[in-house]
C-alpha cells in the first residue's frame, strides 16, 4: 500500500533520483492511484507502471508535459534535470502577478514586512544562498 508523502518531500538531496521514482514519488504526494493517473494522461496502467519502475525510460515528451501539469512540477524536474520543482510552473495556478503586486500594496506596512519576510526566507531556500534559520536566530540577537 502506498505511504501519503508530505510535500516537502517532493525535492530530494538524492541526485541519482530516476524519473520513475520522481513520478511515483509525486503521484503518492498528489493522492493518486496508478490507474487515475495512466488514465488522466492517457496510458494504461501497465504503461504508468512500466513508467514507474524504470522499464519504460523513453517517456514520449507529450506525456512527461502532461504529467508535469497534472503533478505541478516543470517537465524538467520529471525528467531529472533540475531536483527542485519548478516554481514558476506553480505560480500558475495561483496569484498572477499583477494580482500579487495589487494585494501586497493594499497591505499596511505591517503586512509588507511580512510578505517580505516569508519571500526573502523562501528564495534563500529556493536559491541555495545562505542559512535562513541561522539568518532569523542572528537577526533576534
Amino acid at each position: 500500500m502506498d505511504k501519503i508523502m508530505k510535500k516537502e518531500q517532493i525535492t530530494t538531496s538524492n541526485p541519482v533520483m530516476t524519473k520513475g521514482k520522481r513520478i511515483r514519488t509525486l503521484r503518492i504526494q498528489h493522492g493518486f492511484r496508478q490507474e487515475q493517473l495512466a488514465r488522466t494522461i492517457g496510458v494504461s496502467k501497465q504503461t504508468m507502471y512500466k513508467y514507474e519502475f524504470d522499464i519504460v525510460t523513453n517517456i514520449p515528451s507529450d506525456k512527461i508535459e502532461a504529467l508535469a501539469e497534472v503533478l505541478e512540477v516543470s517537465p524538467a524536474y520529471i525528467m531529472g534535470w533540475t531536483r527542485d520543482a519548478d516554481p514558476s510552473l506553480l505560480l500558475r495556478n495561483h496569484l498572477s502577478e499583477p494580482e500579487g503586486l495589487y494585494k501586497y500594496n493594499c497591505l499596511d506596512e505591517h503586512g509588507k514586512l511580512a510578505v517580505d519576510t516569508i519571500l526573502n526566507l523562501e528564495y534563500d531556500r529556493c536559491s541555495g544562498d545562505g542559512d535562513p534559520i541561522q539568518d532569523i536566530k542572528l537577526g533576534d540577537q
